[in-house]
């Protein structure tokens, strides 16, 4: 899917000014501006902030109450409960206060709801329970400020104290303490931490009261609900990471360990992409498909065996989860496109017994396949559960409430948002969120953005300056990967890699003579719109890629486009010369479709060479070409037509003006 290029680069005057004041090339300079990195004291900060930058934690409303209530508590050896969420930030925020009250000399117990019957937060019937059961403090983690009612029902039958940071609503729930550094009143200068955060900086109140130093451990586990809960990764969130993923690297956390060894994953190297696509989705799944206690039972594992042991469940019910969630994915898309509803503005697909623990997946999903605000419903006894992916401009929580007649209930934010609906609205709902869409999107909205940092030549990209870019790192997101464009390269090769051969490989000489070389993931398809020889731009990120002990610099392509691109006419007359050309270079044998590619564009002339490439596409579309993946290519085949061909059958020759 081509995207817009929006570039952020800012002048060369700031760049260079930046440079000088902090020592740092241009480039890295650029990529700070564009992060809101604007002076040399702000500069400064962001490269070399420690975990001694932190803010007092004291400064957090509530903390200095909340920690004197739990040591009375530990003192009095009452009966704690860390009450969690069932999602990575709420699964590392219990096992940190578990971990930290254990090591205070308490004996505490944890509760985390389970997704599918008790749904996220606080409920009435988990709280009889736990107060039934003699709970003397309960300290939620990753939830609460939202539960005025429950607190108020509950608070004299058990002490309550809560951490979230969560956006407060109008009424603060009267728990004995609130720890929010959103909440009306708080003086704590950073308030984007994520649950996990909040939840380790009372911890560092606590620790600091009992045992007169500051909190130095437990960030692994901030590291890894920080990255996963997609907080903003600057300010101390990027202090927590950074500390959080050195402390993984050596192996702190057993169960943390376990699950990158489980996940194929060098945890000497770890970093903030692993967690994001590799460690946190395994956690994730018990929550999904089992139950989330026992990610939190792998995160608190002392034991190296028994960590790897729960580890591969995990692992084993990631997998569950990604079969079940493709399967969904491909119902709803077939459902969209049997409805005839791909030229919805909003995508809405439903169907009875999906597994409602994965339909958020299978809506990014849709999300990322057709760039549309995208609406999944698990149908389960008449009513249906949905969950809500969008896009830049469409406020889904707004498009709810739009629709709020139709709802039993809904909530969430502008990109994601829930929702339970009786099954006979469905198609209303879809109705209504349609009129929503064309009231609020533009057409130009339905085009994806790329934020470009800046524009880069051909000598500018070396392994200095890739080494030098890491000094951003931890990405995430707001500290995102920088992007950079070449403009005007030539290509020189480009060819189809992979087990499957979906990914990419592409060689390019820069406008300035020098060479360069592109991986692009899942991006085989350019070899259908580019050849050797043409013009191209090229939108990348940076890495070093490592072979037999030699190391070299890469673009990781996140888009590309011929510079100019002609326009593309098909007609009898070249089709003809195409199949003949086929028919003299194959003999009835199969052929690498890279060898297919070279051979037509050196027998035909010039100016027809990206005719080529949309006339091989109509060959595809009727059967005359037909392919398939080996081991060490993709080989194309001309099996004997039983029947007569049309090219009219063929929706590019269509396209393509082909009469």
């Amino acid at each position: 899917m081509k995207k817009r290029w929006l570039f952020k680069e800012p002048s060369i005057e700031r760049a260079e000014t930046l440079s000088r004041q902090l020592n740092i090339s241009p480039v890295l300079a650029a990529v700070m501006i564009n992060r809101g990195i604007a002076d040399a004291e702000a500069g400064a900060h962001f490269l070399r902030d420690d975990m001694d930058s932190l803010a007092d934690a004291l400064l957090l409303k509530g903390a200095e109450k909340a920690a004197e209530r739990i040591e009375t508590a530990l003192a009095g050896k009452e009966s704690i409960v860390v009450y969690g969420d069932y999602d990575v930030d709420g699964i590392t925020s219990t096992s940190l206060v578990y971990e930290v009250l254990v090591r205070m000399g308490g004996d505490p117990a944890f509760y985390i709801p389970e997704r599918q019957s008790e749904g996220y937060g606080l409920n009435r019937e988990a709280l009889e329970e736990l107060a039934e059961r003699g709970t003397d403090l309960i300290i939620t983690v990753d939830c609460g400020i939202s539960s005025y009612d429950l607190v108020e029902e509950f608070k004299d039958k058990v002490c309550i104290v809560i951490t979230d940071h969560h956006e407060p609503p109008e009424k603060i729930p009267d728990a004995f303490a609130v720890v929010n550094p959103k909440q009306p009143g708080c003086p704590y200068p950073y308030k984007d931490l994520a649950g996990v955060g909040v939840a380790y900086a009372l911890c560092r109140v606590l620790w600091r009261r009992r045992f007169h130093e500051s909190l130095q451990e437990y960030t692994e586990l901030v590291a890894l609900g920080t990255i996963a809960d997609l907080v903003p990764l600057m300010g101390e969130n990027r202090i927590l990471t950074a500390h959080g993923l050195a402390r993984m690297a050596v192996g702190h956390n057993a169960g943390i360990s376990a699950l990158a060894e489980a996940a194929s994953i060098d945890i000497d190297h770890v970093n903030a992409g692993n967690v994001a696509f590799s460690l946190a989705p395994r956690l994730n799944a018990a929550g999904r498909i089992s139950h989330a206690e026992k990610s939190v039972f792998l995160l608190l594992e002392k034991d190296g065996e028994k960590a790897r042991k729960t580890a591969v469940d995990l692992n084993e019910l990631n997998r569950e989860r990604q079969d079940i969630e493709r399967s969904i994915t491909r119902a709803a898309i077939d459902e969209i496109k049997a409805g005839g509803c791909e030229r919805d503005n909003v995508l809405v697909a439903a169907g009875d017994g999906w597994h409602s623990g994965v339909i958020g997946i299978a809506a990014s999903r849709l999300v990322e396949k057709y760039y549309k605000p995208a609406l999944v419903i698990a149908v389960a006894d008449g009513v249906g559960k949905g969950s809500c992916r969008s896009i830049a401009g469409f406020h889904m929580y707004e498009a709810l409430s739009y629709c709020s007649d139709l709802l039993i209930q809904y909530g969430g934010h502008a990109m994601a948002a829930g929702f339970s609906v009786a099954a006979g609205n469905i198609d209303a709902l879809r109705q209504r969120l349609k009129e929503f869409a064309a009231q609020t999107l533009t057409p130009e909205d339905y085009v994806p953005t790329l934020a470009v940092d800046a524009a880069l030549t051909g000598a500018d990209i070396t392994l200095d300056g890739i080494r030098e870019l890491s000094r951003l790192e931890p990405y995430g997101m707001g500290n995102g990967r920088p992007v950079f464009v070449l403009t005007g390269a030539t290509v020189d090769s480009l060819k189809e890699i992979g087990r499957d051969k979906t990914h990419l490989r592409l060689a390019a000489k820069a406008a300035d003579g020098s060479e360069v070389s592109a991986v692009g993931w899942s991006m085989a398809e350019l070899t259908e719109e580019f050849l050797p020889g043409d013009e191209v731009d090229l939108a990348f990120q940076l890495d070093i890629n490592s072979f037999r002990g030699n190391e070299s610099a890469r673009l990781v392509l996140k888009d590309a486009r011929l510079t100019t691109a002609a326009p593309v006419c098909l007609n009898r007359d070249f089709m003809v010369a195409v199949y003949k050309a086929l028919r003299a270079y194959m003999e009835g044998k199969p052929k690498a479709a890279y060898d297919v590619r070279e051979y037509l564009c050196g027998a035909l002339p010039q100016k027809e060479r990206h005719t080529l490439l949309a006339a091989l596409q109509v060959c595809r579309e009727l059967g005359i070409l037909t392919s398939r993946t080996a081991e060490d290519d993709i080989y194309y085949e001309m099996p004997v037509q039983a029947v007569k061909l049309s090219l009219s059958d063929s929706a590019t020759y269509v396209a393509c003006g082909g009469k």
